[in-house]
């Protein structure tokens, strides 16, 4: 069979799936509640993760003079997505993904999805809504449901609205998943993403004029305008809570985490923020204090996401995704349990981070691809200990015992463990402790 036979063989397997769906959903009166698990059986049965090569659909895409209307043409979910099958009511996409990590989000549609190549850690959370500030902007509290490891053939049903609010962290580079989704599902209108731990908000929510205004905020403190703290404040304090969150979100990304700056002398920047933040305090009260948290995580998320670009091996990206996703000691043991069964997951955490610091970014002025600084033989042994749930009294307990190790605790077994709970990729796995 030539290259182009065995491309074409492949896509109509495409096409039967397509078929299938079709015929089965027609017989339920196009039921859509009935969709995910019609779509998800459709996907279990015809196995297209064991029979359809990924690099085939690539090949079909570059030759096919027929290519179905591609559904997101500007490539804004996948690098790329391409659509291989188009009915009256639901569509079939492949994503491919290099190194996607996507939101916290839900869907306005439903469906369900399968791996076809790579694997990723995927998580669920819930949303328990607090405030409504409009429609397109809630407060709440964001919670970790579940994280689980999904592997080539592995399938999940896509439910619209709050009851499948899911992010993904893709390992391999590439992976690639086959969904099937209809076009929009009528009860779920806004299609909400989540910040942790407090807001949901419409992505696709778009306000010219917000816009704009944001765009000059940006301009003043790119350009260390001498009075751009007295325009962002007046702006702050004529503004509904939303876009106030908007405006010192970009005041947050400026001025916040610059301690070298602030070591030297050459900025107040922290101080500057929490001026801003105060008079947002005062327009807006206790709504105020949701923010920093957010941002701070937010800033957390992308330290952590910027690191995956320079990060290649399957394992050390499988940790990172555990460290941006999973937020308990005790399950990040528990995954690393469950992708290395046959190996210490202590051991073997303790070993990444090793190799890890010792591995620097060409080019970088950081000292290693983490970004942590100096992080010692001191350091990974008090790790070592904090991911076994030793307190610090415990953890110096041991390193009496040991005289190599005590001979260089310096600084202090409690300063080493205090600097590691604090650095941004470790925060939130001890954060109990």
């Amino acid at each position: 069979m030539t290259s182009v036979e065995t491309c074409k063989s492949q896509m109509e397997l495409f096409t039967q799936l397509g078929a299938l769906v079709e015929r089965r959903w027609r017989d339920q009166n196009y039921n859509e509640d009935l969709f995910p698990g019609i779509a998800a059986q459709a996907l279990s049965e015809l196995n297209l993760s064991d029979r359809v090569d990924p690099w085939e659909i690539v090949r079909w895409a570059q030759t096919t003079p027929d290519l179905p209307e591609q559904m997101d043409i500007e490539s804004n979910f996948g690098d790329p997505p391409l659509t291989v099958y188009v009915g009256p009511r639901f569509y079939i996409d492949v994503y491919f993904w290099l190194d996607g990590t996507t939101s916290i989000h839900q869907h306005a549609f439903s469906g369900a999805f399968q791996v076809l190549l790579g694997s990723s850690v995927h998580s669920r959370y819930r949303f328990e809504r607090d405030q409504e500030i409009n429609a397109h902007f809630l407060t709440g509290k964001i919670s970790l449901n579940d994280v689980s490891l999904l592997g080539r053939g592995d399938i999940r049903e896509i439910n619209a609205g709050p009851q499948f609010i899911h992010s993904l962290f893709h390992l391999e580079r590439p992976s690639a998943t086959i969904t099937i989704r209809n076009y929009k599902t009528p009860s779920a209108a806004v299609q909400f993403s989540y910040l942790k731990p407090f807001l949901a908000f419409n992505p696709f929510f778009t306000d010219p004029f917000l816009k704009r205004r944001l765009q000059t905020v940006e301009l003043l403190l790119k350009m260390k305008h001498p009075e751009a703290d007295q325009f962002i404040g007046d702006l702050v304090d004529s503004s509904d809570f939303q876009t106030a969150y908007l405006v010192l979100k970009r005041a947050f990304q400026f001025l916040c985490h610059r301690e070298l700056e602030e070591m030297l002398g050459l900025s107040r920047s922290t101080d500057r923020f929490q001026a801003l933040l105060d008079r947002a305090r005062f327009k807006h009260g206790e709504l105020a204090d949701l923010l920093l948290p957010v941002y701070e995580e937010e800033w957390r998320q992308d330290e952590i996401v910027k690191r995956r670009a320079t990060i290649k091996r399957e394992d050390h990206r499988f940790f990172l995704a555990l460290l941006l996703n999973v937020p308990e000691r005790t399950n990040v043991l528990r995954l690393v349990k469950e992708k290395f069964p046959d190996q210490d997951a202590i051991e073997l955490i303790v070993s990444w981070i090793r190799e890890l610091v010792a591995t620097k970014t060409f080019g970088s002025h950081e000292s290693n691809v983490l970004g942590i600084g100096e992080f010692d033989d001191g350091h990974l042994f008090v790790l070592k200990g904090l991911l076994e749930g030793l307190t610090e009294e415990e953890i110096k307990g041991r390193a009496a015992a040991e005289p190599f190790v005590a001979a260089k605790s310096n600084p202090p077994i409690e300063d080493l463990a205090s600097h590691i709970k604090a650095l941004p990729l470790f925060k939130t796995i001890f954060a109990a402790q």
